[in-house]
């Protein structure tokens, strides 16, 4: 389309008047009387933050942790891997802690093999076959006695083999053997071959002699722990499903004896019960002894190890740590059965208590004027006019505070204020 000159000279004229338009609008939008600057440029005034004061009873406490134990513990070590693996795993974990152990009771699996639990005073130190004589073949048959009535003959014979194969049937495994190729005594007139039980197999005739393959009863010695108190409780397992076993740490630890409930106390919470003794307030929180009045307590120092070196180096040092031992009545706790070592149970030690009308105020409402009176600031009316009460602060804990007022009125749902807020810092 051709444009003329008249088009031309309209279209300048609309551009120019809506740019008029415009840079007026902007202008009359920006103008604003003395008044109206003079309050946008003028400081904000502070906002007040304030809270009720509260009437009830504030109770200063220090809460700590004991651990339930028992006198008694075994550590049982990581044993070698079986023969022919080359690592030691943690291939089954049939325990969980609190678990009762007595005679037969499979510990652990190692690699597929069982390490089962049988009572005995000395660790077993070496593999037992049949044949084999000495105190540790007599300390097996003890142990198998007691639940297969096997006779201590100091042998470890036919009997003591059957009855062993008994004991890995019920724990649901193969019984070790071992084989050994024997020459039999007959000539080469003779059919037959020398009968060495069921477990025998023919191997045939070499140079003349008959052979035979003879399978016997055997005890590895990483496939029994023995116990010297049973039954005994599961108190901490350290071994992982599936991981290897450290020799550096046992595979877990197992408690038998008396139950005894006892805490490591921070300093401070050693010091405020050695300074009350035995007129120290004491409850039981969350726990297996939630509920029960706390007996007596004794205050023990040992020696344990402290913290190392940020870099590790050198030896731990020991430190001197206080710790509370109470004592109970297992009897009167519900499910004692159901207590397991390693429990924890939550103490309070009660330090102060208020009135149970007490008026209460966050300790961010106290402030020191210049006279180094401990002061309050309540808001009253509907334009919450500041008034100033001196109060003495009784009891405090955990950021709140016991007041009474000394020179002035307080009271329950009266506003004091905790903070002054500057709306231009937000």
């Amino acid at each position: 389309m051709r444009l003329t000159k008249s088009h031309v000279v309209s279209g300048v004229l609309a551009v120019a008047l809506l740019g008029a338009t415009v840079t007026a609008w902007y202008f009359a939008a920006q103008a604003r009387t003395p008044a109206q600057r003079a309050e946008e440029t003028s400081e904000p005034d502070d906002s007040v933050i304030s809270v009720r004061v509260d009437q009830d009873q504030l109770i200063e406490t220090i809460d700590f942790d004991a651990v339930l134990d028992r006198t008694g513990d075994f550590k049982v070590p990581a044993p070698s891997a079986p023969e022919g693996i080359e690592t030691a795993l943690a291939s089954k974990i049939p325990l969980k802690v609190g678990d009762e152990v007595k005679a037969g009771t499979v510990l652990l699996e190692v690699s597929g093999r069982p390490m089962i639990a049988l009572e005995g005073d000395v660790p077993a130190y070496r593999d037992l076959q049949e044949g084999d004589t000495g105190p540790d073949v007599e300390q097996l048959q003890l142990a198998l006695q007691q639940i297969y009535g096997t006779p201590k003959t100091g042998t470890f014979d036919s009997r003591t083999a059957s009855d062993l194969k008994k004991l890995y049937d019920h724990a649901g495994y193969t019984r070790a053997t071992t084989e050994e190729v024997v020459q039999d005594d007959t000539s080469d007139d003779d059919e037959g071959f020398v009968d060495t039980g069921d477990d025998a197999e023919s191997e045939g005739n070499t140079g003349g002699a008959q052979t035979s393959t003879v399978v016997r009863g055997a005890l590895p010695a990483s496939e029994v722990v023995f116990l010297p108190d049973l039954p005994m409780q599961v108190g901490k397992i350290n071994a992982k499903q599936s991981a290897p076993l450290s020799s550096e740490e046992p595979v877990m630890v197992l408690a038998s004896g008396d139950w005894k409930l006892e805490a490591e106390l921070p300093d401070a919470t050693a010091s405020e019960l050695s300074k009350l003794g035995a007129d120290a307030e004491l409850e039981f929180g969350s726990g297996p002894f939630q509920g029960l009045p706390v007996g007596e307590f004794e205050l023990e120092t040992r020696e344990v190890e402290g913290e190392a070196d940020r870099w590790g180096e050198g030896e731990t040092p020991m430190v001197e740590k206080t710790f509370a031992v109470f004592a109970f009545d297992k009897k009167v706790i519900e499910e004692a059965d159901d207590l397991a070592p390693g429990e924890k149970q939550k103490v309070t030690l009660v330090l102060a208590r208020s009135a149970e009308d007490a008026l209460i105020v966050p300790l961010s409402a106290l402030w020191t004027d210049a006279e180094d009176r401990t002061m309050i600031t309540v808001l009253e009316g509907e334009k919450e006019t500041e008034r100033h009460v001196e109060v003495n602060v009784t009891l405090r804990h955990e950021g709140r505070g016991v007041v009474e007022p000394v020179d002035g009125e307080l009271a329950e749902g009266d506003k004091v204020v905790i903070a002054w807020r500057d709306r231009g810092n937000g």
